[in-house]
């Protein structure tokens, strides 16, 4: 067992999963990282998978997944897309407990990434969230790494944050984080944005902790149009937490 983590399975904590059309065979993938996860944690942790109006027929996985799973799966479908910061904040509001940690469907970090992540925030309460090592521009599109560090570098020079890799997909918090995440207007890719301006605006610790990708680790592509308008939404949370106030 890695010498890092504690086992607290007495503590209430919950996975928070979001998914929208996952692509085939997800449901393995899923199960293999869910596993691996728990396996170190040495307790199963709750799950609730998000979806966020799928229009793919995934009711067979998902009824893999229950049987696999039982009561430890909750699954929440949504009637329509509305984008992961819907899906999160759809999936805290089901379930209200002392401690969170979400990532995305393919399971793209590490399990010892994710125990790092949710240890921390039992040992230090408030947010945690994950900040990418220097190998993540590796295994990434040329496009990829030119948006994610154009954003690091907006982020260093306007935000004030712990870390400038705020859009990492690894995060977790205890439950007055989860009130602040259920609060946030932001419902699409921006989410660990407007959630970290405002736990760092209500004086919330957050705690940045270094996480590593899988190997081979296969990244969705970026829909064109919902880009053009997260920079927009982009402009409006500086506006409402740097500038306004």
């Amino acid at each position: 067992m890695p010498p890092y983590f504690t086992p607290l399975a007495n503590i209430q904590s919950v996975l928070i999963v979001p998914m929208y059309n996952p692509s085939e065979g997800w449901e393995h993938i899923f199960m293999k990282h869910y596993r691996e996860f728990c396996d170190l944690l040495e307790f199963d942790i709750q799950v609730v998978l998000s979806d966020d109006g799928s229009t793919n027929d995934i009711q067979e996985a998902i009824q893999f997944l229950r049987s696999s799973l039982g009561e430890k799966l909750t699954y929440i479908s949504a009637e329509r897309n509305k984008g992961k910061g819907a899906a999160l904040k759809a999936g805290v509001k089901l379930i209200r407990t002392d401690n969170y940690i979400f990532t995305d469907i393919d399971f793209p970090y590490t399990a010892e990434s994710m125990v790092s992540v949710y240890q921390s925030c039992l040992d230090n309460r408030g947010v945690v969230m994950g900040i990418r090592d220097k190998n993540y521009y590796n295994d990434i599109t040329r496009f990829r790494t030119w948006l994610s560090k154009i954003l690091r570098w907006f982020n260093k020079l306007l935000l004030q944050l712990p870390s400038n890799d705020t859009q990492c997909g690894l995060k977790a918090f205890d439950a007055i984080g989860g009130e602040i995440l259920v609060d946030c207007k932001t419902d699409r890719f921006l989410i660990d944005l407007e959630f970290l301006l405002s736990a760092n605006q209500k004086k919330v610790k957050i705690t940045p902790v270094q996480v590593s990708l899988r190997n081979n680790v296969e990244f969705t592509k970026f829909n064109t149009l919902v880009l053009f308008k997260e920079l927009a939404n982009f402009a409006g949370l500086i506006w409402r937490y740097r500038i306004k106030g």
